[in-house]
């Protein structure tokens, strides 16, 4: 949706806070699950399957158990998306997590590990030093543009909206916002995996973010909904988001190793 449409739509449903409303708005970037290719690129982006790492790489473990693949993010097909500028040009995301975590155990898992390795050249695929407990379906990505706003439950959106009439407005033009340029009927509901943005929320802001700081001192780099290849699926939990976290500072200094793994579910 342009802007110059999401304006319009928040100026005609909530006239008095749509410019406060407006200053929320966060460029994002959609990722888009596609079955997998057998010729897909080693440093290709993708969610699951194995990853490629360099040749001296040590494998993340969590209580002596390997971390979950989740994916990787090839920065290089992001060029030219809004928000991607927050990101290096080139090189690897790449994302782990905890199998606790990863699985919505919240009093035992221990978080995720995230690097970004600048140099793809010489990545090679990674082997565990255990056998894994779980390999995810392998889907390459996509992605797409997006504007995102806070969501309809999240503190800053109930500060410029306390009247829950005006929220229910809200509401609904959120959900018409992060559904727009998708199929009308989707099979399964992989369209809320995103970078940057603003995370979609299942539990409120406090509920089990077990962050060292405070909510409000981060900013999302990543959320990873369910998802499908077309004839496997991948779920987090009993059915949430996994979210990566950076501080303010920390993504504007580009240290990814700081990043905090965390899941909400329903």
């Amino acid at each position: 949706m342009e802007l110059s449409e999401i304006a319009q739509r928040l100026i005609a449903a909530l006239p008095l806070e749509a410019a406060a409303l407006l200053r929320q708005l966060r460029p994002a970037i959609g990722l888009w699950p596609q079955a997998a290719r057998a010729d897909a690129p080693i440093d290709g982006s993708r969610l699951g399957g194995m990853p490629c790492a360099p040749p001296d790489w040590r494998w993340p473990v969590a209580a002596t158990e390997p971390m979950l693949f989740l994916g990787q993010i090839n920065c290089a097909d992001l060029r030219g998306l809004p928000g991607a500028e927050a990101l290096p040009s080139q090189g690897l995301l790449s994302c782990f997590g905890d199998h606790d975590t990863v699985m919505g155990c919240l009093f035992t898992g221990q978080g995720g590990a995230l690097y970004h390795w600048p140099d793809t050249e010489h990545l090679i695929p990674a082997q565990p030093p255990l056998e894994m407990l779980t390999v995810f379906p392998r889907a390459e990505l996509s992605f797409r543009p997006m504007w995102d706003l806070p969501d309809p439950d999240s503190s800053v959106v109930t500060a410029i909206l306390p009247d829950r009439s005006r929220q229910a407005l809200y509401k609904s033009l959120h959900s018409d916002l992060r559904r727009h340029g998708l199929p009308a009927v989707l099979d399964y509901p992989c369209n809320r995996s995103k970078l940057l943005g603003w995370p979609d929320l299942l539990q409120g802001e406090s509920f089990e973010f077990t962050l060292d700081q405070p909510f409000d001192q981060y900013r999302l780099l990543l959320q990873l909904d369910g998802y499908t290849n077309g004839s496997e699926i991948a779920d987090w939990g009993p059915g949430g988001f996994l979210y990566y976290f950076l501080s303010k500072q920390d993504l504007a200094g580009r240290r990814f190793e700081t990043a905090e793994l965390a899941i909400q579910f329903t």
